[in-house]
């Protein structure tokens, strides 16, 4: 077998992995197992200047649009921030051996330990062979993992669905400590160092259009599946590390985020995009969610970005004040928005001079439709509510609650802390209104589960949404 930095044809692939690219998102979960309350922040951006790990041209391009030409090379950039020259993928650090998982379904081109870049980024020493899974999605986008420890947990050949463990991140090949590289191609899987194949799956929000699409005319797109309501853990929320950062016990969820406030762009360290999945264009309510009680700032600026036909995009900053309208939803703008995930919103911890208060906190958001879809002559969401599971620890049952705004089927996946899934559950046109599902804690297969950390999710109308379960005998 090739190793993935050759060339290959496409008479050797399944037919199938030759169709139309996608025209709007895919994947639809983390390639990772969650922490039990937060998601990994992203460390190392993709460089839209040009995603090559072996060129180094002293400019990085972030996915905002931010420039640096200085202190852009791995080990010496700045994470989260600069890092770093050349880069083709997301870097998110976590523990090692944390579970990876197939964001989505495809079939596993490359499974495999080869030797790593020559040279290394920042001319450090490879730590052995790279261990590398490369999956096709069967509709013009592959994703990559790199530095994954042995022993992987797929091989090639094998049909993956979402969430299935691929293998365990680590530090082989040109790592120091344990991350995830996670990268997205475009149109071809193999790696080419003069014009690369990668894109960016958190697509592009600066005020030009992608320079990426210069290179082979893939622009990049936002590819994480997500809802009308973005918080802390969704698909469509992306915290980027910063030294400072404080996981809040309250707010929307009882989760959120906070920072200290700058007043200067270039002391920026923290900042989030929340990018709804809208299956229609229209007129929207942006709103906000801020915990109450806090020292929170009074000039926090909310960027609002609407990505354009041909890939530029528009910019409205909408300064708020953080201290009103707390413990609930706040409108901040309403503006026309098209639909799929062509919209977001980016915070940062940079605020007006003359604001006051110590943090900018990062919640939820949510994207309103002003023209809710008409249904038995009322006004209804389109998306679903999903409660909180009850009781949650359990032993050995557990009731999952619901309610749905649209008649439709709906779909129960059960997941492992490894990502497996162990069981599945199909409920056939269920009508509007709160539905409950009892489980008792059994595989598909009958046997009894061991305790231990279990997530489901529930899907109804295209959208998905999961929570944390807790089995404890």
């Amino acid at each position: 077998m090739k190793a993935p930095t050759d060339k290959f044809h496409f008479c050797l692939l399944p037919f199938f992995l030759t169709t139309l690219w996608a025209q709007g998102p895919f994947l639809e979960i983390r390639p990772f197992v969650q922490p039990t309350f937060e998601q990994y922040s992203a460390r190392n951006h993709v460089d839209h200047h040009y995603p090559s790990s072996n060129i180094e041209d002293g400019l990085f391009l972030r996915f905002d649009g931010a420039e640096f030409t200085n202190d852009v090379i791995f080990p010496d950039c700045p994470s989260g921030s600069s890092c770093y020259d050349g880069h083709a993928g997301t870097d998110y650090y976590m523990p090692l051996n944390t579970p990876i998982l197939a964001p989505a379904g495809g079939y596993v081109l490359w499974a495999a330990f080869s030797p790593p870049a020559d040279p290394c980024p920042g001319g450090i020493e490879p730590n052995g062979d790279q261990g590398t899974i490369i999956i096709a999605h069967g509709n013009g986008y592959f994703s990559c993992y790199l530095h994954m420890n042995p022993p992987l947990n797929v091989s090639v050949g094998e049909t993956v669905e979402t969430g299935d463990t691929l293998g365990f991140n680590g530090n082989s090949g040109c790592a120091i400590n344990a991350h995830l590289h996670f990268e997205i191609r475009k149109e071809n899987w193999y790696f080419e160092t003069s014009e690369p194949w990668a894109i960016n799956p958190f697509g592009w929000w600066g005020n030009e259009g992608d320079p990426i699409e210069e290179i082979r005319g893939n622009r990049s797109e936002w590819l994480w599946l997500s809802t009308e309501l973005v918080d802390d853990g969704d698909n469509g929320f992306q915290r980027y590390y910063g030294p400072e950062w404080t996981y809040l016990n309250t707010g929307y969820e009882d989760d959120s985020w906070s920072a200290p406030a700058v007043y200067s762009i270039d002391d920026s360290r923290h900042y989030a995009i929340w990018v709804p999945t809208l299956e229609a264009a229209g007129e929207y309510d942006i709103q906000i969610f801020i915990p109450e009680g806090l020292s929170a700032a009074t000039g926090a600026r909310y960027e609002i970005i609407v990505q354009n036909e041909d890939g530029t995009n528009s910019k409205t900053v909408v300064p708020v004040d953080q201290n009103s309208g707390t413990g609930d939803f706040l409108t901040i703008a309403t503006l026309d928005l098209p639909a799929d995930s062509k919209s977001s919103v980016i915070l940062r911890d940079f605020v007006d001079v003359t604001s006051t208060g110590d943090y900018v906190i990062f919640d939820a958001l949510k994207f309103v439709n002003t023209e809710m879809k008409i249904s038995d002559g009322q006004l209804v969401p389109k998306n679903f509510k999903l409660y909180p599971p009850f009781p949650n620890p359990f032993n050995p049952s557990i009731t999952f609650r619901y309610q749905i705004f649209l008649s439709s089927d709906v779909k129960i996946h059960i997941y492992n802390i490894g990502g497996e899934k162990i069981n599945s559950y199909h409920q056939q046109n269920l009508q509007p209104g709160i539905h409950e599902f009892h489980w008792t804690a059994i595989s598909a297969s009958g046997a009894p589960i061991p305790s231990g950390i279990y997530f489901y999710s529930i899907e109804s109308n295209g959208i998905v949404q999961s929570k944390k379960l807790i089995f404890m005998k």
